[in-house]
């Protein structure tokens, strides 16, 4: 069952380009959990049964949707894009405890239910009351959840993927847990045995399943302890905070209330992501991979992602197209208010331009004039 937990247009509705409504579907064992999203719906199609490809987006380590993801989801919507931006299970307005927990097998779990939502027609038009060809759906991911689209697109010969956009992926969890270890020894002692005691917890749940032993996400003392890492998330709680009020700018339009950031994260995540990785040879799908230009990310190594778009273009596949983007800035460079944003912004829109043709939305009426 699809339950619509608020419907709203943007804080401006004759100045945005988009309507943005709030619903969630069920996930989980049984459906017994729910995935909370927004979609982004252009204003053409809104009111039609007219057709756009559909960009399904949710945020990296522990953030939610609301964390910077508004502004791209917006220029997505106002390019003629459909948009479906959301909360992983136990993060954000979406169930699931215990609450922080960073899961990958969870994770990709929720971008396939996502992705059958979207490609059942007898499940989507419940809500969305439109067509969404299955044929063209895309999967973005930035940092975390850049890996995790990354795998996937290894499985878009099963799975309905069009094309994926991988923004500063992490594909090597082991390599990036030695990157770490090697700048940032102190950070990761001081957590050691927060980290392990929440895995030893993970395994023997000696209270109860819903127990996790947390710690900061981002800076000191935290998983991510870099300066880098605690400017970044001070910028993004700057801009969650700013836009709980009404906005102003065309290209911010359509935020609202959304779930507000919480700097913390199940310990386990340390041990999570050591298996954390996937083989660009195998990926079987267009995709777009970016990275920070000059090795400006302290956060994921940026030969990580440039292993993994060199392997891509070895992948015997004649459906692989591989683009690659190196961005200005550090991890937070391709969000609102980072270096490289209007860049980032651009490429990505170039790239979906190549994979579909024209961006525009297609309704009943251009399909006539045509």
């Amino acid at each position: 069952m699809i339950c619509q937990k608020s419907q709203s247009a943007a804080s401006h509705p004759a100045m945005a380009p988009f309507i943005r409504n709030t619903f969630s579907i069920p996930a989980g064992v049984e459906g017994a959990e729910r995935l909370v999203m927004w979609s982004y719906i252009p204003k053409d199609l809104a009111y039609s049964d007219g057709a756009s490809p559909v960009i399904i987006m949710a945020n990296g380590l522990a953030l939610p949707r609301s964390a910077g993801l508004p502004h791209i989801a917006a220029r997505f919507a106002t390019a003629g894009y459909t948009v479906l931006l959301f909360d992983f299970r136990h993060l954000g307005d979406s169930t699931g405890q215990p609450r922080q927990l960073v899961s990958s097998v969870t994770q990709l779990e929720d971008y396939i239910t996502v992705l059958r939502f979207v490609t059942d027609p007898d499940t989507h038009a419940q809500f969305l009351s439109r067509k969404i060809p299955s044929s063209k759906v895309v999967l973005w991911g930035w940092s975390n959840s850049g890996g995790h689209v990354a795998k996937l697109a290894t499985q878009a010969d099963k799975l309905p993927i069009s094309a994926v956009i991988a923004l500063d992926p992490l594909c090597d969890g082991r390599t990036n847990f030695l990157h770490h270890v090697r700048n940032y020894p102190l950070g990761l002692a001081r957590i050691g045995h927060w980290v392990l005691g929440d895995f030893l917890l993970s395994i023997f749940p000696v209270l109860n399943k819903h127990t996790s032993l947390r710690v900061p996400a981002f800076g000191r003392g935290g998983i991510l302890s870099s300066e880098e890492a605690e400017e970044g998330f001070r910028m993004l709680n700057s801009d969650v905070r700013e836009n709980e009020g009404a906005t102003h700018e065309l290209g911010n339009c359509g935020f609202g209330k959304g779930p507000k950031l919480i700097n913390e994260i199940a310990a386990r995540y340390g041990f999570e992501v050591l298996s954390q990785r996937c083989n660009g040879t195998e990926v079987k799908c267009p995709i777009l991979v970016s990275w920070a230009q000059d090795d400006g990310d302290s956060l994921i190594t940026s030969k990580i992602p440039r292993r993994f778009a060199e392997d891509c273009l070895k992948a015997e596949n004649s459906r692989v197209s591989v683009d690659i983007h190196e961005h200005k800035g550090d991890h937070f460079g391709l969000h609102f208010g980072g270096a490289g944003f209007e860049a980032g912004i651009e490429k990505q829109l170039q790239f979906l331009q190549s994979v579909f043709g024209s961006s525009q939305s297609e309704t009943k009426e251009s399909k006539l004039n045509n």
